[in-house]
């Protein structure tokens, strides 16, 4: 999944000519590097990880579902912005379920003995 997930929302810095690729970097790369600093506090990859996709995400969705629906944009952006928009959205759904289990107490190391996938 990290090989979709970080891809899609870096690919606004190659983009930032367009309005789409300002939010992407911006909402994108900030979830990213929330995220980097939870990974090296907690030692690696926890449920907490989904909580800065839902704070940057969601607001990053609905901006740019806005466009989609609202602004004329050339084939590239508008390219950009759907596969975003589908990368993120399927995301959404596993973190929000991560959060649920997150709050419901499970905190260790995904993958480790005690924590399970």
């Amino acid at each position: 999944m990290l090989l979709i997930l970080i891809p899609a929302n870096v690919s606004g810095l190659f983009f930032l000519e367009t309005t789409s690729g300002q939010w992407i970097a911006l909402l994108g790369s900030g979830a990213l590097a929330v995220n980097t600093v939870l990974v090296l506090i907690n030692g690696g990859f926890t449920r907490v990880l989904a909580l800065p996709h839902l704070l940057f995400w969601i607001p990053l969705e609905m901006v740019l579902l806005f466009r989609m629906l609202r602004v004329e944009m050339d084939f590239v952006e508008f390219t950009l912005t759907l596969a975003v928009l589908v990368v993120n959205a399927i995301s959404l759904v596993f973190d929000g379920l991560d959060a649920k289990r997150w709050y419901s107490g499970e905190k260790g190391i995904i993958g480790m003995d005690d924590e399970p996938f």
